[in-house]
């Protein structure tokens, strides 16, 4: 059971003030001007895009792009400036907060549970033997994106990951995704997804981080690649020291 969670909340002003603060530690100077958009999805590796008005006429709008963790070290080294209390060794997650961001920490914890989707029964295994080392506190399985919607939109499951399969028979990884992404009365529809196939098609891959993928991953896999991939899609990372 989770024995304590804090969460620090940046409205947009202090979200952009974090982001300028630690672009000018990275040589990543945004202007003074207010952005024209700020989109910010934790789930995905490049986690937040600044635009900004072109600054002379015929010039075009500026972009500047920011990894989930680059968001996570400035929301930390904010709290830090302005002497806000971090707890030690808590679990540290970056989250989407109305029009800023929140921080998380968790101390202690839940579990993690973790949705897997594949048609092939031994592959499921398999996924599961490499969850062993995250021990996750629970498992579901679904062997077609059909019965995984059916699980999904009837509340059945509540995943806090679900790693899907590119290519099964009945609704492949690429219909599951779309058709989840696209059901916004669905409360797993923005859950992270991790699509793990054994397709190298660098083709494949762009449909399926088009239509919502969090990432796609080649098989074979290593256990710790995957756990590191899982703990980046929900928006975790590493404070640096």
């Amino acid at each position: 059971m989770i024995l304590e969670r804090r969460v620090i909340v940046f409205p947009r002003a202090d979200f952009l003030d974090a982001m300028r603060r630690y672009g000018e530690r990275i040589g990543k100077n945004l202007p003074d001007t207010a952005p024209d958009m700020l989109g910010f999805d934790p789930s995905q590796d490049i986690a937040l895009t600044i635009r900004f008005p072109a600054i002379y006429l015929g010039s075009s709008p500026k972009d500047y792009v920011f990894s989930r963790d680059d968001v996570g070290q400035a929301l930390t080294i904010y709290c830090r400036e302005h002497r806000v209390p971090l707890p030690k060794n808590a679990a540290k997650q970056i989250e989407k907060f109305k029009d800023g961001a929140a921080l998380s920490m968790q101390i202690g914890g839940a579990g993690l549970h973790v949705m897997i989707i594949d048609d092939q029964e031994v592959m499921r295994t398999i996924i599961k033997k490499l969850l062993t080392k995250t021990n996750p506190s629970q498992i579901s399985e679904a062997g077609d994106g059909i019965k995984a919607l059916d699980m999904l939109r009837s509340g059945e499951v509540d995943p806090d990951v679900i790693i899907c399969d590119l290519h099964m028979d009945n609704m492949d990884g690429i219909e599951f995704l779309r058709t989840l992404r696209s059901e916004k009365g669905n409360v797993n529809s923005r859950k992270p997804v991790l699509i793990l196939t054994g397709d190298k098609s660098e083709q494949a891959h762009e449909i399926t981080r088009q239509v919502g993928a969090s990432k796609v991953l080649t098989k074979p896999i290593s256990a710790d690649d995957l756990i590191k991939q899982i703990n980046l899609v929900r928006g975790h990372f590493e404070v640096a020291r």
